[in-house]
């Protein structure tokens, strides 16, 4: 088995009411119990507080200006055969619709 990293991009849950939010939370925690063990981990981002790290130099951003804490709302991390396999899984994702999800698969040797 590879792991794949689901990326959920936008804005997605932002503007949902709180009824909407619990329909997606009762649906996610079926999804993962679906999954069982191919389902590794995932977590919501913070919709501020972003730091930026080039070589020596902090740099904290926000602005009117789109950055990777604008686009990037949280992650999964999942077991799959392939690629083919992980894009299913996502394509069944309760997230999909109110964020795109994009599906990157790890490099591999992992290094720890």
């Amino acid at each position: 088995m590879k792991e794949f990293l689901l990326i959920l991009k936008g804005d997605g849950m932002n503007h949902m009411s709180q009824d909407e939010l619990q329909s997606i939370m009762a649906n996610y925690k079926s999804w993962v119990a679906e999954l069982g063990e191919n389902y590794i981990g995932g977590q919501r981002l913070e919709d501020s507080g972003a730091l930026h790290k080039a070589k020596d130099q902090k740099i904290a951003t926000d602005g009117p200006f789109l950055e990777s804490k604008e686009i990037i709302a949280g992650y999964f991390i999942i077991q799959a055969e392939n690629l083919e396999a992980a894009n299913k899984i996502a394509q069944s994702s309760p997230h999909l619709g109110p964020y795109q999800i994009e599906v990157r698969p790890f490099a591999y040797p992992k290094m720890n």
